[in-house]
């Protein structure tokens, strides 16, 4: 499936694009940052490439991931000489940057556009360019983006009738996040729904159902079926089970519906300017059907599972993109009907409208990167904390994963390899450290399901991240230092602290590594100080005495 544009001497286009991609990279680059979950994969594709084994900790087959080839990307570089950490947010930008050249190809498909690419050929990608819900996923090392462009590719090849690439990349994008199966099933059936409103205006609804491309609906889904299918045999003859811990563990979302999944779509309509574009639902027609579908499956699934705790519409990056090529589309349908009207109109009359639409889109993409940079800014200046209350930012998630980095790093090179560590952050330190980790939000543990838990609802509660092990369970794994229940502070606590998290018996185990380096502050660093782990009272654990 060619993606390349036609050869093509107009420089308006040549120059347009080489504008849009100096702003996607310096937008990118403002927010580089890895999250502590992306370390979760790390550490399973590092163990995969070193010890052949699909494991957190190695002798335990739990699968406490859901973005199986992500992993198995990110290992096949490990193999290479690529540390996950280093190959993941070159991937991540690649990914995002093929996704506004797949956006820009796709979109002037659908409009049927003739010739030549012209410049305003560029707008959709342009509009997520200046968007940080789209842009901030170009980092993090997550899977999100490569996923959402798997599935974008995926629609783009079942537009142009590749039947088999398109199935394909629909198995690819699956198996790297599972709800892209959400985005794609609904952009398949707001197809099959055009093509029946067509042949309803020429049949009945009987040979109209009979007209519609069954054979190459079935031959797309016979071929993703078989890939997806054979990956849950593959999961349960090496884990044992035909889903993953993951589903388990995060299967209670739908109790945060209301108090969680509303704010996360109503944060989601803010950042993508949403409400703006609702002046452009007059031009949608039946050829728009299918985008406006795909959205919709997409809001409505994520709402479902009651949002996320992190900012930016992680969850909602497929519609996000989506959206942008609606947005865009609509804009230049609009554009194309006005040139038509004014056709027969003196030439210096169409010219004043070119020129006044160009001046008009350009401030439309100013005022969305102003928004951009304004967005950038009040992140920065939340280096701790939530927004709005409710969402982590970029820069508290890179400084959160940073300290974790460092302190893994400590403990790798100061404690005995067997240490046990319980963590109530499964990346950064365990993926750091290498040592045997307790997850006590149980991703990794596949115990804590089957203990009858009631999933926490309260307003402080992260969505998946509602079942918290108890202390018992976590004493009976037989930790050496617990962590989940530690202090990252400037001063060490004391021994009231230690009998308040665990009661009698237990005594402080402080780290203190030294300062992260942390742009965000005047002096580009961050001494956090202290992060102090509990340990059995008379135990040594490493540097640790009785």
């Amino acid at each position: 499936m060619p993606i390349r544009p036609p050869k093509t001497t107009q420089i308006p286009f040549l120059g347009a694009a080489l504008v849009l991609a100096v702003v996607f990279i310096c937008h990118a680059q403002a927010w580089e940052f890895i999250c502590d979950d992306a370390y979760i994969s790390f550490r399973y594709a590092r163990h995969l490439a070193e010890h052949g084994a699909l494991e957190f900790n190695l002798g335990e087959r739990v699968e406490g991931y859901t973005n199986f080839l992500w992993v198995v990307v990110l290992a096949v570089g490990q193999v290479l000489g690529l540390a996950p950490e280093r190959l993941a947010p070159v991937l991540t930008q690649l990914s995002s940057a093929v996704g506004l050249w797949l956006c820009t190809v796709w979109v002037r498909h659908l409009r049927g556009a003739p010739g030549h690419y012209a410049a305003s050929d560029l707008l959709p990608a342009g509009l997520l360019a200046v968007s940080p819900a789209y842009v901030v996923w170009s980092q993090s090392g997550l899977e999100t983006a490569f996923a959402t462009t798997l599935a974008v590719f995926a629609m783009v090849a079942w537009t142009r009738q590749r039947i088999v690439v398109a199935a394909i990349a629909t198995s690819a994008a699956v198996l790297t996040r599972p709800d892209s199966a959400v985005v794609i099933a609904g952009y398949g059936l707001g197809w099959l729904l055009e093509n029946l409103i067509v042949q309803l205006k020429q049949n009945n609804l009987g040979p109209a159902l009979r007209g519609l491309p069954w054979a190459r609906v079935a031959a797309a889904a016979g071929v993703a079926g078989f890939v997806v299918g054979g990956h849950f045999v593959w999961r349960y003859n090496y884990y044992g089970s035909w889903l993953p811990n993951t589903w388990a563990i995060k299967a209670h979302g739908a109790l945060l519906r209301d108090s969680h999944g509303w704010p996360y779509m109503s944060a989601w309509v803010r950042e993508t300017g949403l409400l703006y574009a609702l002046a452009l639902t007059p031009m949608v027609r039946l050829r728009h059907l299918k985008l406006v579908l795909a959205i919709a499956a997409m809001a409505g699934y994520v709402w479902s599972v009651g949002g996320d705790f992190m900012a930016y519409s992680r969850l909602l990056l497929p519609a996000t993109t989506l959206a942008g090529c609606l947005c865009g589309w609509l804009l230049l349908d609009l554009h194309r009907g006005l040139l038509r009207r004014l056709h027969s109109h003196p030439k210096h009359i169409v010219f004043a409208y070119k020129t006044l639409a160009t001046i008009l889109v350009l401030a439309l993409v100013a005022a969305l990167g102003q928004r951009a940079h304004s967005t950038w800014t009040r992140d920065r200046q939340t280096p701790e904390g939530w927004l709005d209350k409710r969402f982590e930012g970029v820069t508290a998630m890179r400084r959160f994963a940073a300290v974790r980095v460092r302190v893994g790093t400590w403990m790798a090179e100061h404690l005995p390899p067997q240490t046990r560590v319980s963590v109530g952050a499964a990346g950064a330190l365990p993926y750091a450290s290498d040592l045997p980790t307790i997850d006590a939000y149980g991703l990794v543990d596949p115990q804590l399901a089957k203990l009858g838990l009631k999933p926490a609802t309260g307003p402080r509660v992260r969505p998946g991240h509602q079942l918290y092990a108890p202390r018992q369970h976590i004493l009976g794994q037989q930790p050496d230092l617990l962590c989940h229940v530690g202090i990252v502070h400037q001063r060490r606590p004391g021994p009231r602290d230690a009998r308040r998290r665990m009661g009698p018996g237990y005594a402080w185990a402080c780290i203190a590594p030294g300062p992260i380096d942390d742009d965000s502050t005047a002096s580009g660093t961050f001494a956090f100080g202290n992060y102090c782990c509990l340990r059995r009272r008379g135990e040594v654990v490493g540097p640790f005495g009785p």
